[in-house]
């Protein structure tokens, strides 16, 4: 379910283009990554990494960079950086809208940059905003990296309610 929404809400934020036919012949290393796909007509690998247990800002950061720093060893170890691979960590609680401004002022970029993913985001499906199943229920996101995409990423007009 992760991925389906994610898929749907990327390329939306991003204005990239999910492409079939492109996994080819990119190695999947003891299930890793969690699902290779294509975007813009190269192949992409997607890791998933949940955020669990984080009550604020903070909280979701450290544990944002437990995951990565894991994440990067684990990769790197088995080489799996000769590919392009994604990490996207993913939340329902609490809500990235509401953490945004404290969250990016926490984040030192140059600590995501150092991973072996080519982009790292934080995604959040949370309720607090809309119900499951309401068309503007897509994923707001986090970019980490790159810097070229650093930033809170909503999808949409903010006039809608409950923001308008």
């Amino acid at each position: 379910m992760v991925l389906e929404q994610l898929l749907d809400s990327f390329p939306r934020i991003t204005g990239r283009k999910v492409t079939d036919g492109c996994a080819g012949d990119f190695p999947r290393i003891e299930g890793s990554p969690d699902f290779v796909g294509g975007l813009d007509g190269k192949a992409l690998g997607i890791e998933l990494a949940e955020i669990r247990g984080a009550g604020d800002a903070w909280d979701y950061y450290a544990e944002a960079s437990r995951l990565a720093l894991q994440k990067h060893e684990s990769y790197a170890r088995r080489n799996l950086f000769a590919n392009p691979i994604a990490l996207v960590l993913h939340s329902k609680t609490p809500p990235l809208f509401d953490l945004q401004d404290e969250l990016l002022g926490l984040v030192d970029p140059d600590e995501f940059e150092s991973t072996g993913f080519i982009e790292v985001w934080a995604v959040d499906f949370s309720d607090a905003y809309f119900s499951a199943g309401h068309p503007f229920r897509l994923a707001d996101m986090i970019c980490f990296k790159p810097r070229a995409t650093f930033g809170f990423h909503r999808i949409g007009d903010h006039d809608w309610k409950p923001f308008g």
